[in-house]
């Protein structure tokens, strides 16, 4: 079995009857190797120790989140955060977004080992909060998407 990049408590937040509800879960992120796929699996945190490790958590419910189906990982603000101390950040695939919170040094962590795990040919490092990205210097590059001097047909 592979060992695991980063494991710890994380909150999930769930939606249920229309309200939605942080709950604590344990996540364990492995990489991808010849043995398996790089992965975030959550397990419920029920009965745990005082220090928050998973020696005395009974482990039910897994859900496995694969890297591969990844399309971003970026911290966000929520209005109320599981806990005072909390930082909130969302993990976005093609299905779905799950929106997850730990404290902030942990969180930031997160973030940058997901990002490592699930996007490995990108250069990964945190920017600082205060300087967000300018959004008007943003600029629309040519790829297989969009491209201005496209010299196809057009289709009446």
């Amino acid at each position: 079995m592979d060992g695991a990049v980063m494991e710890g408590p994380l909150f999930l937040q769930s939606h249920r009857f229309g309200t939605k509800r942080w709950r604590k879960t344990w996540a364990v992120l492995y990489p991808a190797s010849p043995h398996g796929v790089a992965r975030l699996e959550f397990f419920d945190h029920k009965g745990s120790s005082p220090g928050g490790g998973r020696g005395g958590s009974r482990r039910l419910d897994c859900k496995v989140i694969r890297l591969a189906e990844c399309v971003s990982v970026a911290p966000v603000s929520v209005e109320s955060p599981p806990e005072p101390g909390a930082a909130a950040f969302r993990l976005d695939t093609a299905q779905r977004s799950h929106l997850l919170a730990a404290d902030a040094p942990s969180s930031a962590a997160w973030v940058q080992t997901l990002c490592r795990n699930a996007f490995p040919k990108g250069s990964w490092a945190l920017a600082p909060a205060e300087n967000p990205p300018n959004l008007s210097a943003l600029e629309m590059l040519e790829n297989s998407l969009y491209s201005p001097t496209w010299e196809g047909h057009v289709l009446f």
